[in-house]
């Protein structure tokens, strides 16, 4: 969101008697902090008795704030107003004006964003705001121009304990404001008790939200078990296409290359296709984490009290129990439903019945096989190495160092080399998204490291040759540093201004990457190398994706958005001229907060709304001459109260997202799944379509 700072500059600026405070809801904004423009509302703080609503407005130079704190009480629908006009803003409750503060305002050209809870500000406090309805008008001129309604009706009357779980539920909108407008904002609003314990508990023994109710809630394990019969009527509808190599490769495109064993990559009439090991065209379509069968899990610990049920620890359900989770070695256990569902519902050969389920799933709605983070060996994948054996220097190894690069190898070899000659390896990867950029605080704290430091060595010679010349004056002189000698330049802290802070940063991408690719390679020359799965927009900036361009044979990248790309991204593939993979996408429906899921960026209403969105994404990825395939995020639904890390009396921790194809009680989405079907079995014809009409 765009407003990311004003309670600590309320706090700063002396009006606000405590602390920031990380519990927030922003009822209207359309405002960005950092060029000083726009407005927003919202509440701040974690007592509802001391609770301030908040007015801010900015100028072009400076924000300028107005407060109140009612006091709010539960049970009680407040109206709060707030009036940012050309002269001054004013605050209101209840029809009553509270605070005022004379002064200009500048439009910002952004998005309205209504009703949201940004993620680094969601600290619970002692309240639930239950927003009703919000209204935004504009006047210009003594004349209401537009008015924007935003009825939350629909959402508004369930029950607390849904609410708890999504806090703000936030919409977009779009709002034309020029200088001199007066923009009104009316918020109807109420609040709630928030104390967990009041509401516990929240899920039931199948995973599911106990204050719930929906069509397909599994009510017993008597329905699991029916379950069985009732998909295998439903798949038999289903039948796995003959159109397709057991790798996803089409029969039917009028043209094949010499198969290879392995997938590899070809240009043809000015498109980019993956070939399977048998030399057939593929528009791959994969799925990550398959079959998921006791991972993701939710920390239970100093949380027991949400849950209705919870297994026992020994016997058959030891499985579904967990510790240490995501590598946190602090004694937090962890649960898995899913695992629990699995074994009413298969009983003892639960483990081999959901691997071959999921095969059989996946073939039927016609999926090329997985992807990333976990794939039976029966099908194919695109396995992420990892190198956590390997020592990090400030985030990531020093592959300036003979010896951190002999062991960086050691553990690479570990790891590919027994699947060398695997032809169900579509790629390797190394690592995952914001994880793998080198970013320049990163390089700032090597260059305060010792002298003997590997890394600072390379990289202030790498300067001093290279930006400078060998010129040790010059680079003393830029970067304000009294030297004698390279050894002198090794023992000072340097300062380098940003823009040679920043080819410094590029220039260790570039060795780091390039080292990763090369050793790949060497290890394996059979399968493609896929990169870190960058994601367009959370980089340090572009050149991030010019800087792993080179060392991958494929730009795997993850893209949660609602448009398969956007002219950022469409240049940058132009420009590197490079094949990309889709990695990571999905439209998690959150069925309106019936049934606890949170609602993500890119959230669909329900499964049949979802389905219609992947369609599109398809057909865009079908057309684009860069895309070889894309892989859908993740099989199943995440656990209700998260997949952590993390411990204590949260009620959700972490990701907590309807992402999956089947549910936590292994229920397939049929409205999502059907539509999802009919897209796959479409996809490379529609390619084909394209690269032909290209011709």
């Amino acid at each position: 969101m765009a407003c990311v700072s004003l309670a600590l500059a309320l706090y700063l600026g002396g009006m606000l008697p405590a602390a920031p405070s990380n519990c927030r809801l922003y009822l209207v904004s359309q405002c960005s902090w950092g060029e000083k423009r726009g407005f927003y509302l919202d509440l701040e703080g974690s007592t509802l008795a001391e609770l301030p609503v908040i007015l801010g407005a900015a100028d072009g130079a400076d924000w300028r704030f107005i407060s109140h704190s009612p006091p709010f009480v539960t049970g009680k629908t407040f109206q709060v107003r707030g009036v940012v006009g050309p002269e001054a803003t004013r605050l209101f409750v209840d029809g009553v004006q509270v605070a005022e503060s004379e002064g200009a305002w500048q439009p910002f050209e952004g998005d309205l964003e209504v009703h949201y809870r940004p993620s680094w500000a969601d600290e619970r406090g002692d309240w639930l705001a239950v927003v009703e309805k919000v209204e935004v008008a504009v006047s210009r001129e003594g004349k209401e121009v537009e008015r924007k309604v935003l009825d939350f009706g629909a959402e508004a009357p369930k029950s607390v304990a849904l609410a708890l779980f999504q806090p703000g539920m936030p919409r977009r909108d779009t709002l034309v404001t020029q200088p001199g407008d007066t923009v009104t904002l009316d918020v109807a609003l109420r609040f709630e008790d928030s104390d967990l314990r009041r509401w516990a508990p929240f899920v039931d023994e199948f995973g599911q939200a106990v204050h719930g109710e929906w069509p397909e809630k599994v009510r017993s394990e008597e329905e699991l078990k029916a379950d069985r019969e009732r998909e295998e009527a439903e798949l038999a509808k289903m039948p796995p296409s003959e159109d397709f190599d057991e790798y996803g490769g089409y029969l039917k495109a009028g043209w094949r290359e010499e198969g290879t064993d392995f997938f590899h990559t070809l240009k043809r009439d000015g498109y980019w296709w993956l070939i399977t090991p048998l030399g057939n065209p593929c528009l791959y379509l994969g799925v990550c984490s398959v079959p998921g069968a006791v991972w993701e899990t939710t920390p239970v610990s100093g949380r027991e009290f949400l849950y209705e049920w919870l297994p026992p620890r020994d016997g058959p359900w030891a499985s579904a129990w967990s510790k240490n989770g995501w590598g946190i070695q602090d004694g937090t256990e962890y649960v898995c439903f899913y695992t629990c569902n699995l074994i009413r519902k298969y009983g003892d050969d639960w483990g081999t019945r959901v691997t071959e389920q999921a095969l059989k799933r996946l073939k039927a709605w016609g999926f090329s096989g997985g992807g990333k983070w976990g794939a039976p060996d029966s099908m194919v994948s695109t396995p992420v190495l990892h190198r956590w054996g390997t020592p990090s220097l400030e985030g990531h190894p020093d592959v300036f160092d003979p010896k951190v690069r002999e062991r960086f190898r050691a553990e690479l070899e570990e790891q590919v080399v027994p699947r060398r000659d695997d032809p169900r390896v579509l790629g390797w990867s190394l690592g995952n998204e914001f994880d793998e950029h080198i970013k320049p605080d990163e390089v700032m704290r090597i260059l305060a490291r010792p002298a003997e430091t590997s890394a600072k060595r390379a990289l202030l010679d790498w300067a001093l040759d290279e930006l400078y010349g060998g010129f040790l004056e010059k680079l003393a002189a830029a970067w304000n540093l009294s030297l004698v000698g390279r050894e002198g330049l090794y023992a000072v802290t340097p300062q380098p201004p940003g823009t040679d802070l920043e080819k410094l940063r590029q220039h260790y991408a570039r060795e780091y990457y390039g080292f990763i690719y090369r050793t790949v390679k060497e290890l394996d020359s059979n399968h493609l190398y896929l990169g870190f799965w960058i994601v367009p927009g959370w980089w340090v900036n572009e050149d991030d994706w010019r800087l792993i361009a080179p060392y991958c044979d494929v730009m795997g990248y993850d893209r949660y958005n609602p448009q398969f790309e956007d002219d950022r991204l469409r240049a940058l593939k132009a420009e590197t001229d490079k094949p990309v993979l889709c990695g990571e996408f999905s439209y998690p429906a959150w069925y309106n907060g019936t049934r606890g899921f949170g609602q993500y960026g890119t959230s669909a209403t329900d499964d049949a709304e979802a389905g219609e969105l992947y369609t599109r994404w398809v057909k865009g990825m079908a057309r684009d001459p860069y895309s070889l395939g894309s892989i859908w995020f993740i099989l199943r639904d995440q656990p209700l109260t998260g997949r952590g890390p993390g411990h204590g009396e949260a009620l959700t921790i972490g990701e907590h997202f309807a992402f999956g194809l089947v549910t936590e009680t292994d229920r397939p989405k049929w409205p999502l799944v059907t539509r999802m079907r009919e897209a796959n079995l479409q996809a490379a014809r529609w390619r084909l379509e394209a690269s032909r009409g290209a011709e």
